[in-house]
C-alpha cells in the first residue's frame, strides 16, 4: 500500500525494531495503527502479529473479527483472535479480559502489545478516572507500563483524516453513539466544544503529573525491592507500617499492588481504608483490594498477596 503525496502527517512515536502484537478492533483508530505499522515494518524491522479480541457483547462482533482477518490478509500479516462470549459483562470486566488475553499472547510471541490509543483517549480516560475517584496514576494514565501507544501524539480527528486520505475501511461500533455510556457522554456532550487551548492545557497537566508520578515511583522502588517475598506477594514489617504516614502508606500499597497487577487502578477511597486497616487491623484478618489482591495482617507483618 503506497502513501499518497497529500496524506495527512501523523505524529508517531515509532517503537524500536522488534516483535509487536497489534491490538486491532476493526475501528478507525486501530486500522490506522495497522496501516502505519505494516507499511513501516520492512524499514523499521518490525515483526508484526495482528491480535483481535471478540468480547461477544453484541451481535455484530463476529463480523468485526472477519473484517480484521481480511485486513491482516491484505497486509500479509499473521493474526490471532479470541472469541470470549462475555455476554452481559461490564465494560471493566471486558477490558480486564481483553488485557489478560493480549498479555498472554504477547508473552507467547515474545512481543510487546501495541494499541491505537490517541490524545482524545488520554484526555477522556483521565477525566473518567477523576470522576471515579482514582489516585494520581489514574489522572495521568497511559504513560508507562508494558503496552506501547505510539499514537498518543495524534488526535482522533487526525487519525480519521489519515484514514480518509488513505481510503482505509473500518468498522463503526454502533455502541459508540450511546451517550448513556459515561465515556460516550463525555466525548459527545462535554468535550465536543472544548477549545484547542483547553485541550493543550489539560494535556500539559497530565504530562507534568506523569513526571511527578515517575519521581514518586522511583522513591518507592527500594522499599518494594526489599520487601518482595515471591512473585505474587509482599511482606512489610509492622514497624515500617507504623512509621509511615497514611498518605505514604497508601502510595506504598498501590505501588506494590500495581507491581502484582500492572493494569490495576484501585479507587482512592478503597486504598485509604486499606491503609488504615494495615495500621489498625487485628492479627490474622484480611481485606480485599481488587482483582484478587488481598491485604493480610499478621502479628508482626502486613502482607499484600494475590489470592
Amino acid at each position: 500500500m503506497n502513501h499518497s503525496p497529500h496524506q495527512p502527517t501523523i505524529a508517531v512515536n515509532w517503537p524500536p525494531a522488534g516483535r509487536y502484537l497489534l491490538a486491532v478492533s476493526g475501528g478507525a483508530d486501530s486500522m490506522v495503527l495497522l496501516d502505519l505499522m505494516a507499511n513501516a515494518a520492512a524499514e523499521r524491522r518490525y515483526e508484526l502479529t495482528v491480535a483481535h479480541f471478540d468480547h461477544g457483547l453484541r451481535p455484530g462482533s463476529r463480523a468485526d473479527r472477519q473484517f480484521v482477518q481480511g485486513a491482516a490478509k491484505r497486509y500479509d500479516l499473521p493474526i490471532e483472535y479470541h472469541e470470549a462470549n462475555l455476554g452481559r459483562a461490564s465494560e471493566a470486566a471486558a477490558r480486564t479480559a481483553r488485557h489478560g488475553w493480549l498479555a498472554s499472547r504477547a508473552k507467547h510471541h515474545h512481543a510487546q502489545v501495541v494499541t491505537a490509543h490517541h490524545q482524545d483517549d488520554l484526555i477522556e480516560t483521565s477525566l473518567l478516572n477523576l470522576a471515579r475517584g482514582s489516585g494520581r496514576r489514574g489522572l495521568a494514565p497511559m504513560q508507562s507500563g508494558p503496552v506501547l501507544r505510539p499514537l498518543l501524539g495524534a488526535t482522533r480527528a487526525q487519525l480519521r483524516d489519515y484514514a480518509a486520505a488513505r481510503a482505509l475501511p473500518w468498522r463503526e461500533d454502533p455502541t459508540n453513539a450511546d451517550t448513556t455510556n459515561p465515556r460516550n457522554y463525555l466525548r459527545h456532550r462535554l468535550l465536543a466544544g472544548a477549545s484547542p487551548h483547553w485541550r493543550q492545557h489539560y494535556l500539559g497537566q497530565i504530562y507534568e503529573l506523569a513526571k511527578l508520578n515517575q519521581q514518586i515511583d522511583q522513591t518507592l522502588a527500594p522499599q518494594l525491592a526489599q520487601h518482595r517475598t515471591e512473585q505474587s506477594s509482599y511482606a512489610f514489617p509492622k514497624a515500617l507500617i507504623r512509621d509511615l504516614s497514611l498518605p505514604e502508606l497508601e502510595e506504598l500499597i498501590v505501588a506494590a499492588a500495581r507491581s502484582l497487577r500492572p493494569n490495576l487502578e484501585p479507587k482512592q477511597r478503597t486504598v485509604q481504608e486499606l491503609a488504615l486497616f494495615a495500621k489498625t487491623g487485628a492479627p490474622h484478618t484480611h481485606r480485599p483490594l481488587r482483582d484478587g489482591i488481598q491485604l493480610k495482617v499478621d502479628a508482626d507483618r502486613v502482607f499484600l498477596v494475590v489470592s
